[in-house]
């Protein structure tokens, strides 16, 4: 694909995503679609609402401290991810301090049909979804540690809702394939 090609596919990848978060009711966001193989339509914008963290992807209520590619440990010896068949990386994720109701964020991949879960270290079960609960007195933005569980490198995306809006974040996960 030529330069300006591809500058205008990443820039209607973009708009795809952000079409998805404008007009749609929680749960309902529209995931864009990619094919097997296919560009990944990483959510480019990074931003740093807050001095608590580092630099975050994407806009909207909430967000990860990441950027667009999420690199994956393998379940290897040794790992938090020992003989769990799930590879998974530490995600720190950031809600705003507007948020009065919770912030539910689950996952899936866009261009294949390996799964997405969260957590799953220490005792804790694998989880499909996370929740940051509720804080009215929060002042800044609020935090809720967690773990991202892969078994594949590929495209994903991030669906962040709230009462209000859904969110779609976009990113590509490299590592090793999980047995």
């Amino acid at each position: 694909m030529s330069g300006p090609a591809r500058a205008m596919a990443v820039a209607m990848a973009g708009a795809v995503t952000a079409a998805a978060l404008v007009g749609c009711a929680p749960g309902q966001a529209d995931m864009p679609s990619v094919a097997p193989g296919g560009e990944c339509p990483v959510t480019r914008t990074v931003t740093r609402p807050t001095a608590l963290g580092g630099d975050m992807l994407g806009e909207g209520p909430a967000r990860p401290v990441m950027g667009p590619v999420l690199e994956y440990t393998a379940a290897g010896p040794g790992t938090l991810f020992e003989d769990s068949g799930w590879g998974g990386a530490k995600v720190l994720w950031f809600a705003a301090p507007h948020l009065r109701d919770p912030v539910v964020i689950k996952g899936r991949r866009l261009d294949g049909d390996s799964p997405v879960a969260f957590d799953g270290t220490q005792g804790e079960p694998l989880r499909n979804e996370i929740v940051i609960p509720p804080d009215p007195a929060a002042g800044d933005w609020r935090d809720r540690p967690g773990y991202v569980r892969l078994r594949a490198p590929g495209c994903y995306a991030f669906q962040i809702d709230t009462p209000d809006e859904s969110t779609v974040l976009v990113f590509e996960a490299v590592g090793p394939v999980q047995g």
